[in-house]
C-alpha cells in the first residue's frame, strides 16, 4: 500500500466521523430538500409534498414557499425522478406529492392545495374571490383599468379592516398571492396598500419564505465538457450517485464536495455519506446490506460508472470520506479548449464562472480617498492597492464597476488652511502658485493646525472662513481649487507608480444634496433632535447616533456618507457598494447600512453593501510604521525605496551573468518588480490582518512573494523563447491557428493542468468576500506546481516538447490573468 492510499487510524477516523456528522447537520449550503422551520423528520409513511419547477424570479414559486411557511407545511424541493412524472405540456411550478402524483400547477392553485392540507387552514369564500381578483385584475398582464378598479377594493378593505389583512384577522393565502403580486410590480399605489406590502414583506412568515425558495430552486444544470468550475463537474458526477441511493425526504447538500486540504489525499473529497448515513438510519431506509458509514461511501462508489468522463481514483477512506481525482482526459480537454479559444490578435482567455457570462451589474468602489493638503503616506497604501485590485476583479467578472476616490475636500480644515495661506503666502490667493507644492502645503497645514489649537482669534477667522467657503466666497473657492488642484497632481505621482484608476468624487460634490437627505430622514420620522439641536439617526445595536448635522448647523462625515450613499443607489443605480477603509471604521459603516435599511433605501434582493476594514501596517519593531523622526513614511518615498533596491539587486546579477536583461531595462524592470513587491506583499495577506513592512522579506527572490512568482513567469517566457529560436517552435502561431494539442501523460503535467483549471473556482470565491489574498494563493500555489513539472519534465529537446511548450504557454497565461488582478506589472526576462 503507498502512502496516498494509507488509511486513517482509528482515533482519527472516529474524530472526523464526528465532526463530519456534526458539519452535515448544520451544513448551511442550500438543501436539494430542505423542510420548513420548525419541521420534524419525515416519517417513512408520511406523504410528503414536493415543489417540481420552482424558480426566484416567479411569482408562483414564491406564493408557494412563503404559504408553506405560514401554513406550516413542509415542502421540498422535487428531485428529478418526481419531476419526470410531470405532464410534458407543463414546465411552471408544480405541487408533486411522495407518490409521484401532480396535486395542483400554479401559484394560487399550489397555495390552495397547501391550506387544504393545513392544520391551521382559514380558508373561506372571501379568499376565493381574493385569489380571482388577483388572478384576473392584479397581475402584470391584466388591464390598467382593472388593476385601478382591483386595486380600490384591496384599499377599501383594508380601510373597512384592520389595515393589516384581506380577510378577517390573520394571514390568508389571499394576503399572500396579492401583497407578492404588487411587491413585484413598479405601480403606484396608495398609502394604505404601501403600509400593507411593507408590513407583509418584511414579516418573518415572507423573509422565511423568501429563504426556503432559495432552497427549493434546483441549480442550474452542469453540462461537464463545458463547464470550467471543476468543483461542480466533480459535484454533478458524485451528487447524482448519491440521489440514486437515498430516499425521498433525505436532506443533500447541492455541492456535497470540497477541495483536499492535502492534495496527496485527493484532488476533492467527499464527507455527506456520514450525515445521510445517520439520518436514513432513524428513519429505517439504510440499503439492503449497509450496515456503517464507509459501506454507505462504498454504495455511493459503486454507483458512480468507471466511464464517466470526470472522475477516478475513487476510494473510501477512515469512517467514510470518498476521495477522487479529476482524469487526466477531462483536464486535457478543458486546457485544450481553453488554448485554442483566442480571438484574432489576442491570447487565449482563461475560463470564468458560467454564470457571470453577460453580467452587467453597477458597482461602486470607494478606495484610496487621501485628504486634500497632505500627501499620501504609507496609511494610504491598503486602501489604494487593494482597492485597485478589488475594481479588476469586479471588471473581470462582468460588473459596470464605479471607481470612486471620495477625497477629503471639504470641511472645517479648510478654513484655518485658507486662513494661514493668506497670512504666509499673500500671493498665493491671487493665483500666483508658482513654487508652493504639496511638501510646503503638508507643513502648512501642520503649523496651521498649531495655530488653530493655540490662537483664539486665528480659531475665530478660520472659522469665518468657513463659512465663506460653504457660501461661495470667490477668494476662499480660489484658494480651495488651488490647493484641490496641487493635490490632485501629487496623488497623480502615487497612482502612476502604482497603476491606479480612480474617479475623484470627492466630499464636497455632496455638500449641496445633503438637506435634501436630512429632510427625507425627517419625513420618515426617523430624525431624533439631540442637546443643542443637533439632528441624529439612531439605529439598531448601538447607543451612539449617527449625526446628520451638528449643533451649529454644520455637517460631517455621518452627513455625508449618508448622502453618497443615497446618490449611488439612486442616481448611479448601484447594487452592490464596496468601502475601503482602514478597520476602525467599521462600526461607522454598520451604521450608515442600518440607517439605510431603516429608510428603505436598501433591498436586500438588489443591494449588497460592505465594507472591506483592513489592519495597520507597522515597523519591524511591530509599532505603526514610520520614519527614524517619527512621521509618518511618505508613500512615494516607500515605493521608491523598493524599486531603488531591487534596481541594485538586478545590477548585482547582470554583474554575474545571472541576468537575461542589459542595464538599460533594469529601470522599467526594477519598477516592475518594485512595486510589484509591495503590493504583492500586503495582497497576499488577509485585509484584516496587521503587517510588518520589511523590504528584505518582500524582495526575497524566495517563497511567497511577487519576486519569486515574477523569475517563475520569466523562466517560462524564457523556455518558450527557447523553443522559437532554437527549435522553431512557435507556440504563439500554433496558439493562432487553434491547433494546441496539449498531452498531459506525466503525473506533474496533470497537476499543473489541475492548478491552472481551479481559475474559475478561484473568481467564484473570490467574488464573495472580494479578498485579493485569494488570488495570490491561487498564483502562488499554480506557480509552485509550475516548479514541480519544470523539474520533473524535460520540455526542450524531448518528445514532448511541442505540448508541453504549449503547456508552459498556458501556465504563463494564467499568471499573468492573476497579475493583471492584482495590478501587478508582469515581466518577460529577468
Amino acid at each position: 500500500m503507498t502512502e496516498e492510499q494509507k488509511p486513517l487510524s482509528k482515533k482519527e477516523q472516529k474524530r472526523l466521523s464526528k465532526k463530519a456528522t456534526k458539519d452535515g447537520t448544520k451544513n448551511e449550503k442550500p438543501s436539494t430538500q430542505t423542510p420548513t422551520k420548525n419541521a420534524t423528520p419525515t416519517q417513512p409513511n408520511e406523504v410528503m409534498y414536493f415543489l417540481a419547477n420552482a424558480s426566484k424570479d416567479c411569482d408562483a414559486s414564491r406564493k408557494s414557499a412563503i404559504a408553506s411557511i405560514a401554513l406550516n407545511v413542509k415542502l421540498l424541493r422535487a428531485p428529478p425522478s418526481l419531476i419526470s412524472t410531470i405532464p410534458t405540456f407543463f414546465n411552471g411550478p408544480t405541487l408533486l406529492t411522495s407518490s409521484a402524483s401532480s396535486v395542483a400547477f400554479g401559484g394560487n392553485g399550489i397555495t390552495k392545495a397547501l391550506s387544504l392540507v393545513a392544520s391551521n387552514s382559514n380558508d373561506s369564500v372571501m379568499v376565493e374571490e381574493w385569489l380571482e381578483v388577483e388572478r384576473t385584475a392584479l397581475r402584470s398582464s391584466c388591464t390598467a383599468k382593472g388593476r385601478k378598479a382591483a386595486l380600490a377594493l384591496v384599499e377599501n378593505a383594508l380601510r373597512n379592516g384592520s389595515g393589516r389583512y384581506l380577510v378577517s384577522d390573520s394571514l390568508t393565502i389571499a394576503d399572500i398571492a396579492i401583497v407578492v403580486t404588487l411587491s413585484n410590480q413598479k405601480v403606484a399605489v396608495s398609502d394604505v396598500i404601501q403600509t400593507y406590502l411593507d408590513m407583509h414583506t418584511s414579516s418573518p412568515v415572507f423573509t422565511e419564505g423568501s429563504t426556503l425558495l432559495d432552497a427549493l430552486v434546483p441549480p442550474p444544470p452542469v453540462d461537464v465538457s463545458t463547464n470550467p468550475s471543476l468543483i461542480l463537474v466533480v459535484n454533478s458526477v458524485i451528487h447524482k450517485a448519491i440521489m440514486s441511493l437515498v430516499p425521498l425526504g433525505v436532506t443533500v447538500p447541492d455541492v456535497v464536495v470540497e477541495k483536499c486540504k492535502q492534495l496527496k489525499f485527493g484532488d476533492y473529497q467527499c464527507k455527506e455519506a456520514m450525515p445521510i448515513f445517520a439520518q436514513m438510519k432513524a428513519s429505517g431506509t439504510l440499503p439492503p446490506g449497509v450496515q456503517s458509514q464507509s459501506e454507505l461511501a462504498q454504495s455511493i462508489v459503486n454507483q458512480i460508472p468507471e466511464d464517466n468522463p470526470v472522475v477516478d481514483s475513487l476510494k473510501v477512506n477512515g469512517p467514510g470520506f470518498i476521495l477522487c481525482k479529476i482524469k487526466a482526459s477531462h483536464l486535457q480537454q478543458q486546457i485544450n479548449k481553453m488554448m485554442n479559444s483566442a480571438d484574432i490578435g489576442q491570447e487565449p482567455k482563461v475560463p470564468i464562472p458560467t454564470d457571470l457570462h453577460g453580467k452587467d451589474d453597477v458597482v461602486v468602489v470607494d478606495f484610496s480617498s487621501p485628504n486634500i493638503a497632505k500627501e499620501m503616506h504609507v496609511g494610504h497604501l491598503r486602501s489604494t492597492i487593494i482597492g485597485e485590485s478589488v475594481c479588476r476583479i469586479l471588471e473581470f467578472a462582468g460588473s459596470d464597476v464605479k471607481r470612486v476616490n471620495h477625497v477629503g475636500d471639504w470641511g472645517t480644515q479648510f478654513g484655518m488652511l485658507i486662513t494661514y495661506l493668506k497670512e504666509s503666502c499673500p500671493d498665493f490667493g491671487d493665483g500666483k502658485s508658482d513654487g508652493v507644492n504639496i511638501g510646503d502645503l503638508t507643513q502648512f497645514y501642520k503649523n496651521a493646525k498649531a495655530r488653530f489649537d493655540e490662537d483664539s482669534e486665528f480659531k475665530k477667522t478660520s472659522q469665518l472662513n468657513v463659512v465663506k467657503l460653504q457660501s461661495g466666497d470667490e477668494e476662499c473657492k480660489g484658494i480651495w481649487q488651488l490647493l484641490c488642484d496641487i493635490s490632485r497632481i501629487e496623488f497623480e505621482k502615487v497612482y502612476k507608480r502604482l497603476d491606479i484608476t480612480v474617479e475623484e468624487c470627492g466630499e464636497s460634490f455632496y455638500n449641496d444634496k445633503i438637506a435634501q437627505v436630512i429632510e427625507e430622514f425627517d419625513k420618515a420620522g426617523h430624525i431624533s433632535i439631540e442637546e443643542g439641536g443637533a439632528k441624529c439617526v439612531f439605529v439598531p445595536k448601538f447607543r451612539i447616533p449617527l449625526m446628520l448635522q451638528k449643533s451649529d448647523g454644520g455637517f460631517g462625515y455621518d452627513s455625508t456618507d449618508m448622502t453618497a450613499m443615497k446618490y449611488r443607489l439612486s442616481n448611479l443605480n448601484a447594487s452592490r457598494i464596496v468601502y475601503i477603509t482602514d478597520f476602525s471604521q467599521g462600526d461607522h459603516f454598520k451604521m450608515c447600512f442600518a440607517a439605510g435599511e431603516k429608510m428603505g433605501w436598501l433591498d436586500a434582493k438588489k443591494h449588497q453593501l460592505e465594507h472591506i476594514g483592513f489592519g495597520t501596517v507597522m515597523g519591524e519593531d511591530g509599532k505603526r510604521f514610520k520614519t527614524r523622526s517619527g512621521d509618518t513614511v511618505r508613500l512615494v518615498d516607500l515605493l521608491d525605496e523598493a524599486v531603488s533596491r531591487m534596481e541594485k539587486s538586478l545590477h548585482e546579477r547582470i554583474g554575474e551573468g545571472k541576468a537575461n536583461i542589459s542595464s538599460e531595462q533594469v529601470p522599467e524592470v526594477a519598477a516592475s518588480m518594485g512595486y510589484g513587491a509591495v503590493k504583492y506583499f500586503d495582497l497576499h495577506r488577509n485585509p484584516k490582518s496587521n503587517y510588518q513592512f520589511s523590504y528584505d522579506k518582500m524582495l526575497d527572490t524566495n517563497g511567497n512573494t511577487a519576486v519569486y512568482l515574477l523569475y517563475a513567469h520569466a523562466r517560462l517566457e524564457s523556455i518558450c523563447t527557447k523553443g522559437l529560436v532554437e527549435h522553431n517552435i512557435d507556440v504563439n502561431e500554433i496558439v493562432k491557428k487553434k491547433n494546441v494539442n496539449i498531452l498531459l501523460e506525466h503525473p506533474a503535467e496533470r497537476n499543473l493542468a489541475f492548478h491552472m483549471l481551479m481559475f474559475a473556482d478561484m473568481i467564484e470565491e473570490v467574488l464573495k468576500d472580494l479578498y485579493p489574498s485569494r488570488v495570490c494563493e491561487f498564483l502562488y500555489s499554480l506557480s509552485v506546481a509550475v516548479s514541480a513539472f519544470l523539474n520533473n519534465c524535460q520540455v526542450l529537446k524531448s518528445p514532448e516538447m511541442e505540448s508541453r511548450l504549449l503547456l508552459c504557454h498556458s501556465s504563463a497565461i494564467v499568471m499573468r490573468q492573476c497579475f493583471d488582478l492584482l495590478a501587478i506589472r508582469h515581466v518577460k526576462s529577468i
